[in-house]
Protein backbone atom coordinates (compact mmCIF):
# COMPACT_ATOMS: atom_id res chain seq x y z
CA UNK A 1 0.00 0.00 0.00
CA UNK A 2 1.33 3.43 -0.47
CA UNK A 3 -1.06 6.08 0.45
CA UNK A 4 -1.61 7.45 4.04
CA UNK A 5 -4.29 7.73 5.81
CA UNK A 6 -5.10 9.38 10.03
CA UNK A 7 -7.91 7.54 9.88
CA UNK A 8 -6.01 4.05 9.35
CA UNK A 9 -2.25 3.66 10.83
CA UNK A 10 0.31 1.69 11.20
CA UNK A 11 -0.35 -1.38 9.03
CA UNK A 12 0.34 -4.74 9.84
CA UNK A 13 2.25 -6.62 7.18
CA UNK A 14 3.64 -10.08 7.39
CA UNK A 15 5.96 -12.23 4.84
CA UNK A 16 6.89 -15.62 5.12
CA UNK A 17 8.78 -17.68 3.32
CA UNK A 18 9.58 -21.22 2.74
CA UNK A 19 12.92 -23.09 1.36
CA UNK A 20 10.39 -25.51 -0.75
CA UNK A 21 6.81 -24.73 -1.14
CA UNK A 22 -5.43 -26.43 13.64
CA UNK A 23 -5.71 -29.02 16.87
CA UNK A 24 -6.76 -29.98 20.33
CA UNK A 25 -6.08 -27.86 23.54
CA UNK A 26 -3.48 -28.80 26.31
CA UNK A 27 -3.80 -27.46 29.33
CA UNK A 28 -1.37 -29.26 31.54
CA UNK A 29 1.22 -26.46 32.40
CA UNK A 30 5.02 -26.83 33.85
CA UNK A 31 7.19 -24.48 35.56
CA UNK A 32 9.82 -23.29 34.08
CA UNK A 33 13.63 -22.98 36.24
CA UNK A 34 15.93 -20.70 34.74
CA UNK A 35 19.24 -20.81 35.52
CA UNK A 36 21.81 -17.85 35.65
CA UNK A 37 25.42 -17.71 35.01
CA UNK A 38 26.49 -18.73 38.76
CA UNK A 39 24.14 -21.81 38.40
CA UNK A 40 25.63 -23.17 35.72
CA UNK A 41 28.56 -25.66 36.49
CA UNK A 42 31.28 -26.67 34.32
CA UNK A 43 29.76 -30.03 34.13
CA UNK A 44 26.19 -28.51 32.70
CA UNK A 45 28.28 -26.76 30.34
CA UNK A 46 30.18 -29.56 28.47
CA UNK A 47 28.74 -31.20 25.31
CA UNK A 48 26.12 -32.80 26.79
CA UNK A 49 24.57 -30.06 28.31
CA UNK A 50 24.83 -27.66 25.30
CA UNK A 51 22.46 -30.86 23.61
CA UNK A 52 19.71 -30.54 25.30
CA UNK A 53 16.28 -28.16 24.60
CA UNK A 54 18.48 -25.43 22.51
CA UNK A 55 21.97 -25.05 22.94
CA UNK A 56 21.55 -21.10 23.59
CA UNK A 57 23.28 -19.61 26.33
CA UNK A 58 21.47 -19.47 29.26
CA UNK A 59 22.50 -15.48 31.29
CA UNK A 60 21.42 -13.51 33.82
CA UNK A 61 20.15 -10.62 33.10
CA UNK A 62 20.48 -9.63 37.20
CA UNK A 63 23.72 -8.66 35.97
CA UNK A 64 22.51 -5.67 34.36
CA UNK A 65 21.00 -3.04 36.63
CA UNK A 66 18.02 -1.89 35.17
CA UNK A 67 17.04 1.19 33.36
CA UNK A 68 14.79 3.62 35.01
CA UNK A 69 13.54 6.11 32.96
CA UNK A 70 10.08 7.81 32.46
CA UNK A 71 8.39 5.98 35.42
CA UNK A 72 9.63 2.62 33.81
CA UNK A 73 12.07 -0.16 33.72
CA UNK A 74 13.92 -1.00 31.24
CA UNK A 75 16.48 -3.64 30.38
CA UNK A 76 19.81 -3.42 31.26
CA UNK A 77 21.21 -3.53 28.15
CA UNK A 78 19.69 -0.53 26.79
CA UNK A 79 19.00 -1.94 23.63
CA UNK A 80 15.42 -2.91 23.86
CA UNK A 81 13.22 0.31 23.21
CA UNK A 82 10.35 -0.68 25.24
CA UNK A 83 10.31 -1.35 28.91
CA UNK A 84 9.94 -4.52 30.87
CA UNK A 85 7.20 -3.36 33.52
CA UNK A 86 3.35 -4.37 34.22
CA UNK A 87 2.78 -1.73 31.43
CA UNK A 88 4.31 -3.21 28.66
CA UNK A 89 3.02 -6.52 29.70
CA UNK A 90 -0.54 -5.35 29.23
CA UNK A 91 0.44 -3.82 26.30
CA UNK A 92 1.95 -7.09 24.24
CA UNK A 93 -1.24 -8.72 25.43
CA UNK A 94 -3.62 -5.96 23.44
CA UNK A 95 -1.05 -6.33 20.82
CA UNK A 96 -1.55 -10.05 20.75
CA UNK A 97 -5.28 -9.70 20.20
CA UNK A 98 -4.72 -7.15 18.00
CA UNK A 99 -2.41 -9.46 15.87
CA UNK A 100 -5.32 -12.29 16.07
CA UNK A 101 -7.86 -10.03 14.84
CA UNK A 102 -5.63 -9.20 11.46
CA UNK A 103 -5.52 -13.29 11.01
CA UNK A 104 -8.98 -14.24 11.70
CA UNK A 105 -8.39 -15.35 15.12
CA UNK A 106 -5.44 -17.51 13.68
CA UNK A 107 -1.45 -17.24 15.29
CA UNK A 108 0.07 -17.79 12.21
CA UNK A 109 -0.72 -16.60 8.65
CA UNK A 110 1.52 -19.05 7.54
CA UNK A 111 0.17 -22.32 6.17
CA UNK A 112 1.68 -24.64 8.29
CA UNK A 113 1.36 -28.16 7.81
CA UNK A 114 0.22 -29.31 11.29
CA UNK A 115 -1.32 -32.20 10.42
CA UNK A 116 2.00 -33.71 9.22
CA UNK A 117 3.45 -33.70 12.68
CA UNK A 118 2.56 -35.62 16.09
CA UNK A 119 3.23 -34.83 19.75
CA UNK A 120 5.96 -37.48 19.64
CA UNK A 121 7.36 -36.18 16.33
CA UNK A 122 6.41 -32.27 16.51
CA UNK A 123 6.75 -29.91 14.57
CA UNK A 124 10.06 -27.77 15.97
CA UNK A 125 9.27 -24.17 16.02
CA UNK A 126 11.11 -20.80 17.29
CA UNK A 127 9.36 -17.71 18.45
CA UNK A 128 12.08 -15.04 18.27
CA UNK A 129 11.04 -12.03 20.67
CA UNK A 130 8.59 -13.97 22.75
CA UNK A 131 8.03 -10.90 25.10
CA UNK A 132 5.51 -11.91 27.65
CA UNK A 133 5.10 -15.86 26.08
CA UNK A 134 1.69 -15.30 25.17
CA UNK A 135 1.87 -16.34 21.40
CA UNK A 136 4.17 -18.97 22.04
CA UNK A 137 1.82 -20.39 24.85
CA UNK A 138 -0.98 -19.62 22.65
CA UNK A 139 0.29 -21.83 19.99
CA UNK A 140 1.24 -24.18 22.28
CA UNK A 141 -2.06 -25.19 23.70
CA UNK A 142 -3.71 -25.34 20.05
CA UNK A 143 -1.26 -27.23 18.91
CA UNK A 144 0.42 -29.70 21.31
CA UNK A 145 2.33 -31.21 17.84
CA UNK A 146 4.56 -28.62 18.15
CA UNK A 147 7.45 -28.12 20.60
CA UNK A 148 7.77 -24.17 20.68
CA UNK A 149 11.37 -22.61 22.31
CA UNK A 150 10.81 -18.94 22.53
CA UNK A 151 13.98 -16.55 23.20
CA UNK A 152 14.26 -13.01 24.26
CA UNK A 153 16.77 -11.01 25.43
CA UNK A 154 15.00 -10.30 28.78
CA UNK A 155 13.40 -12.68 31.11
CA UNK A 156 11.33 -9.75 33.06
CA UNK A 157 8.32 -10.72 31.30
CA UNK A 158 8.24 -14.36 30.62
CA UNK A 159 5.54 -16.63 31.90
CA UNK A 160 6.77 -19.38 34.91
CA UNK A 161 4.20 -22.12 34.21
CA UNK A 162 3.90 -22.78 30.48
CA UNK A 163 2.57 -25.68 28.33
CA UNK A 164 4.68 -28.91 28.19
CA UNK A 165 5.99 -28.10 24.95
CA UNK A 166 7.21 -24.85 25.59
CA UNK A 167 10.39 -23.85 26.64
CA UNK A 168 12.10 -20.26 27.02
CA UNK A 169 15.50 -19.43 27.34
CA UNK A 170 17.09 -16.19 27.40
CA UNK A 171 18.96 -14.81 24.03
CA UNK A 172 20.20 -12.16 21.78
CA UNK A 173 18.61 -13.31 18.41
CA UNK A 174 21.39 -10.51 16.64
CA UNK A 175 24.12 -13.00 18.04
CA UNK A 176 25.39 -15.98 15.86
CA UNK A 177 22.58 -18.22 16.70
CA UNK A 178 23.34 -22.36 17.90
CA UNK A 179 23.29 -25.21 15.14
CA UNK A 180 19.64 -26.20 15.70
CA UNK A 181 17.07 -26.17 12.66
CA UNK A 182 13.14 -25.40 12.66
CA UNK A 183 10.64 -26.14 10.63
CA UNK A 184 8.95 -22.52 11.62
CA UNK A 185 10.51 -19.67 12.74
CA UNK A 186 8.30 -16.74 13.97
CA UNK A 187 9.27 -13.45 14.61
CA UNK A 188 7.19 -10.42 15.68
CA UNK A 189 7.27 -6.73 16.51
CA UNK A 190 10.93 -6.88 16.64
CA UNK A 191 11.45 -3.15 15.11
CA UNK A 192 11.22 -1.75 18.84
CA UNK A 193 14.14 -4.41 20.12
CA UNK A 194 16.82 -2.28 18.56
CA UNK A 195 17.74 -4.71 15.21
CA UNK A 196 20.40 -2.57 13.53
CA UNK A 197 21.31 -5.34 10.31
CA UNK A 198 17.67 -6.71 9.37
CA UNK A 199 19.75 -8.83 6.46
CA UNK A 200 21.92 -10.68 9.25
CA UNK A 201 18.95 -11.62 11.47
CA UNK A 202 17.19 -12.83 8.55
CA UNK A 203 20.06 -14.52 6.59
CA UNK A 204 20.38 -16.94 10.33
CA UNK A 205 17.29 -17.29 10.42
CA UNK A 206 17.27 -18.54 6.88
CA UNK A 207 20.14 -20.75 7.27
CA UNK A 208 18.48 -22.49 10.29
CA UNK A 209 15.57 -23.78 8.41
CA UNK A 210 14.75 -27.49 8.05
CA UNK A 211 14.14 -27.96 4.12
CA UNK A 212 10.26 -26.84 3.46
CA UNK A 213 10.53 -24.76 6.72
CA UNK A 214 8.79 -21.28 6.69
CA UNK A 215 9.70 -17.71 8.21
CA UNK A 216 7.12 -15.38 9.38
CA UNK A 217 7.94 -11.62 9.92
CA UNK A 218 4.80 -9.65 11.12
CA UNK A 219 5.42 -5.40 12.43
CA UNK A 220 2.96 -2.74 12.80
CA UNK A 221 4.35 -0.12 10.51
CA UNK A 222 5.00 3.26 11.76
CA UNK A 223 2.81 5.32 9.44
CA UNK A 224 -0.38 7.08 8.24
CA UNK A 225 -2.61 6.34 5.35
CA UNK A 226 -4.92 8.58 3.70
CA UNK A 227 -6.57 6.26 1.06
CA UNK A 228 -9.75 4.16 1.92
CA UNK A 229 -8.17 0.38 2.46
CA UNK A 230 -11.43 -0.81 -0.33
CA UNK A 231 -10.44 1.59 -2.87
CA UNK A 232 -6.38 2.16 -2.74
CA UNK A 233 -4.60 2.14 -6.26
CA UNK A 234 -1.17 0.86 -4.75
CA UNK A 235 -0.31 1.07 -8.45
CA UNK A 236 0.21 4.62 -8.43
CA UNK A 237 2.57 5.51 -5.72
CA UNK A 238 0.54 8.26 -4.56
CA UNK A 239 0.83 9.60 -0.94
CA UNK A 240 -2.11 11.53 -0.06
CA UNK A 241 -2.21 14.02 2.31
CA UNK A 242 -2.17 13.92 5.78
CA UNK A 243 -2.36 16.31 8.94
CA UNK A 244 0.59 18.32 9.87
CA UNK A 245 0.85 16.04 13.53
CA UNK A 246 0.83 13.32 11.72
CA UNK A 247 3.41 14.86 9.06
CA UNK A 248 5.65 15.95 12.45
CA UNK A 249 5.26 12.28 14.25
CA UNK A 250 6.64 10.76 11.20
CA UNK A 251 9.54 13.21 10.40
CA UNK A 252 10.49 12.86 14.09
CA UNK A 253 10.44 9.15 14.74
CA UNK A 254 12.65 8.64 11.41
CA UNK A 255 15.05 11.35 12.58
CA UNK A 256 15.02 9.37 16.13
CA UNK A 257 15.56 5.98 14.84
CA UNK A 258 18.17 6.98 11.82
CA UNK A 259 20.02 8.27 15.52
CA UNK A 260 19.92 5.71 17.18
CA UNK A 261 20.85 3.47 14.62
CA UNK A 262 17.62 1.05 13.88
CA UNK A 263 14.97 0.49 11.53
CA UNK A 264 12.00 0.10 12.90
CA UNK A 265 10.35 -0.20 9.40
CA UNK A 266 12.05 -3.12 7.78
CA UNK A 267 8.70 -4.89 6.37
CA UNK A 268 9.49 -2.97 2.29
CA UNK A 269 12.71 -4.44 2.40
CA UNK A 270 12.26 -8.29 4.09
CA UNK A 271 11.09 -9.59 0.36
CA UNK A 272 14.35 -8.39 -1.27
CA UNK A 273 16.44 -9.92 1.30
CA UNK A 274 14.51 -13.12 1.57
CA UNK A 275 15.01 -13.37 -2.66
CA UNK A 276 18.46 -12.88 -2.25
CA UNK A 277 18.88 -15.26 0.04
CA UNK A 278 17.24 -18.00 -2.40
CA UNK A 279 13.89 -18.58 -0.09
CA UNK A 280 11.43 -20.10 -2.98
CA UNK A 281 8.72 -18.49 -2.28
CA UNK A 282 7.76 -14.70 -0.50
CA UNK A 283 3.60 -13.50 0.67
CA UNK A 284 3.29 -10.74 1.77
CA UNK A 285 -0.21 -9.71 3.51
CA UNK A 286 -1.14 -6.34 4.46
CA UNK A 287 -3.47 -5.27 6.77
CA UNK A 288 -5.15 -2.38 7.86
CA UNK A 289 -5.49 -0.23 11.17
CA UNK A 290 -8.05 2.37 11.64
CA UNK A 291 -7.16 4.75 13.94
CA UNK A 292 -10.49 7.18 14.39
CA UNK A 293 -13.94 5.77 14.04
CA UNK A 294 -13.70 4.46 10.68
CA UNK A 295 -15.90 0.78 9.58
CA UNK A 296 -18.85 -0.59 11.13
CA UNK A 297 -18.15 -3.98 11.27
CA UNK A 298 -17.12 -5.42 14.56
CA UNK A 299 -13.97 -6.64 13.69
CA UNK A 300 -12.81 -3.40 12.09
CA UNK A 301 -13.97 -1.63 15.52
CA UNK A 302 -12.20 -4.29 17.53
CA UNK A 303 -9.09 -3.50 15.99
CA UNK A 304 -9.75 0.44 16.41
CA UNK A 305 -10.12 -0.07 19.95
CA UNK A 306 -7.06 -2.66 20.64
CA UNK A 307 -4.79 0.02 18.81
CA UNK A 308 -5.99 2.68 20.89
CA UNK A 309 -5.56 0.99 23.89
CA UNK A 310 -1.79 -0.18 23.19
CA UNK A 311 -1.06 3.56 21.85
CA UNK A 312 -2.67 4.16 25.65
CA UNK A 313 -0.30 1.90 26.64
CA UNK A 314 2.60 2.79 24.90
CA UNK A 315 2.97 6.64 26.53
CA UNK A 316 6.46 5.70 27.81
CA UNK A 317 7.01 6.16 23.98
CA UNK A 318 7.11 9.68 23.80
CA UNK A 319 8.87 11.64 21.21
Amino acid sequence: MSRYDPDRSSITASSATSKSDMAQSNDGLHRMNRLTVDDVSPAEDDDDYSDTTSNYSTISEDTLPLIREYGHTYHGSGQLLTPNDASEAHRLTVQHELYQLCLNGNLADSKLPLDQYTPEDPMEILDVGAGTGIWACDMAKRYPQTNILGIDLSSALLPEDVPPNVTFEIADATETWPNRTYDFIHMRSLAGGGVRDWNALLAEAYDHLNPGGQIEIAEIRPHFFDADPEHVDSESGEKGEVGAACKEYEKIFEEMCIKLGIDCDPIPRVPEILNTLGADLIRVRVDWLPIQNWGSDPVTQQKRKALAEMVECGRWFAI
